[in-house]
């Protein structure tokens, strides 16, 4: 079998021309050297050196194999290399999978914590939906998942299946709420409103079935055998879309109080229906139960320990000031 040091061998010999330079360089005895290039030549099937010569030079053949050798072990130099580095980048990097409304609201607010507090550390994070969030944790493409979830785990519950992520170690980092928002009308109440009893109909404007926030807000709604008739107009995956909507005064949407209380300040947005109808989410961390990457274990432990530091509070607009505005 081939040894890679029988390659670097040759090589030294051909540079220096002389075996007794080319062993103090390759730190082993002249002798050894020696049967070491003679092993190559065995394994070629021809002579590398031309001994008669001085100082020493290569056969036809051993330049033959020079050549390759030099390819050979460049290539294997900078393989080794990108592969370590790769590994170093890894270590030092930490990976998230997100629903996409977290991405937009969460991580902007929540990254500058992280990095704060265990220094340059690349992070990434990849925004799908629950199940995909799950799946990718499920593979190991990420390190951490981050999500919404509500006290009694609708969520999960209404994602048909069971998720990787249930039953893993988790941490409550932030907490989002959902409120029902509707363009105002003339006189600065709801153009759409959540108040005026089931035997009369409002317009509404839900999640698509896709989207974990829309789980919530069903579940909720099932509850709630008061609210009128909901006639759903139009349905989005991404929040942002059904708050674009509300403000056309298409309807009324249960809305992230992180994506809207600049509209609600501003009275271009304001309640359909009362508190009551709040929806107030846990923002929760995910990890699997195998060791992470050092980064990974660093952040788990931050939190873990550290947590004032890392977790978010709560919204800067507090329910009270909601309901002041209505």
């Amino acid at each position: 079998m081939l040894d890679i040091r029988w390659l670097e061998d040759l090589i030294v010999v051909a540079e220096t021309r002389n075996l007794t330079k080319a062993s103090e360089i390759r730190n082993v005895t002249q002798s050894g050297l020696s049967r070491r290039i003679q092993s190559l030549e065995h394994w070629v099937g021809a002579p590398l050196i031309d001994r008669r010569k001085s100082p020493l030079d290569l056969t036809e053949a051993g330049y033959k194999l020079l050549e390759v050798a030099n390819d050979t072990l460049g290539r294997l130099k900078g393989a080794r290399r990108a592969i370590r580095e790769d590994q170093d980048e890894r270590l030092r990097s930490i990976r998230f999978a997100a629903p996409h409304i977290l991405s937009m609201t969460f991580f902007p607010r929540w990254i500058p914590a992280i990095q704060s507090s265990l220094g340059a550390t690349r992070l990434s994070v990849m925004s799908d939906n629950l199940p995909g969030c799950a799946s990718a944790f499920e593979d190991g493409s990420v390190d951490f998942v981050v999500c919404l979830a509500d006290a009694g785990d609708a969520i999960f519950k209404a994602a048909g299946r069971p998720l990787s992520i249930e039953g893993c170690a988790s941490l409550t980092i932030g907490r989002e709420t959902l409120i029902p928002l509707s363009a105002p009308d003339g006189n600065g109440g709801p153009l759409h409103r959540l108040d005026i009893g089931p035997r009369l109909s409002t317009s509404y404007l839900g999640y698509s079935r896709e989207c974990s926030l829309g789980w919530a807000v069903e579940q909720l709604i099932a509850t709630r055998r008061d609210l009128p008739q909901l006639n759903a107009l139009y349905e989005n995956s991404l929040a942002d879309g059904l708050r674009s909507m509300a403000l056309s005064g298409l309807g009324v949407a249960w809305l992230p109080l992180t994506t809207t209380h600049n509209d609600i300040l501003r009275r271009r947005l304001v309640r359909a229906g009362d508190s009551a109808l709040d929806l107030t989410l846990d923002i929760r961390i995910y990890r699997p139960p195998q060791k992470l990457p050092r980064r990974a274990e660093e952040l788990w432990t931050k939190l873990c320990t550290d947590g004032p530091g890392l977790i978010q509070s709560e919204p800067s607009l507090q329910m009270e000031e909601l309901a002041a505005l209505r």
